[in-house]
């Protein structure tokens, strides 16, 4: 009667780790994400990120509509507790420009913000396609 105890003991502990182990793993990211975002000067500009996996590590492609950003590579990708943060560098015409992009993923669903060194900022909404 002991043993079926300690079995019982140990089939329930498995079990409540099983979820927690699940929890803890961040979602599937890759794929192709579309959203929108406002660009000041500009306008509603959409984006797109291509999001790819290889051994372990994310690389993010960003474009855009207005041609201002066109298969540009990120730098700097992290992908960690359901937070995508990058960076990438675009030229504004005048001179290039940094800008950093952090979105929280909810499902198939992202939104967060862009913001450059000069102060620009703004809000991003993204959805898997």
């Amino acid at each position: 009667m002991k043993r079926a105890s300690y079995f019982f003991v140990l089939f329930a502990f498995i079990l409540a780790l099983v979820p927690v182990a699940l929890f803890c793993q961040d979602a599937d990211i890759t794929g192709r994400w579309e959203g929108t975002t406002y660009v000041p000067d500009q306008g509603e500009d959409s984006l797109t990120l291509i999001i790819e996996k290889t051994e372990g590590v994310y690389k993010v492609t960003v474009s855009d509509t207005f041609g201002m950003i066109e298969g540009v590579e990120a730098d700097d990708v992290s992908f960690d507790e359901g937070t995508l943060s990058f960076n990438f560098s675009i030229f504004d015409g005048y001179e290039d420009m940094m800008v950093w992009i952090t979105l929280e993923v909810s499902g198939d669903t992202m939104s967060g913000y862009w913001e450059t060194a000069d102060g620009s900022r703004d809000t991003i909404e993204m959805e898997r396609k």
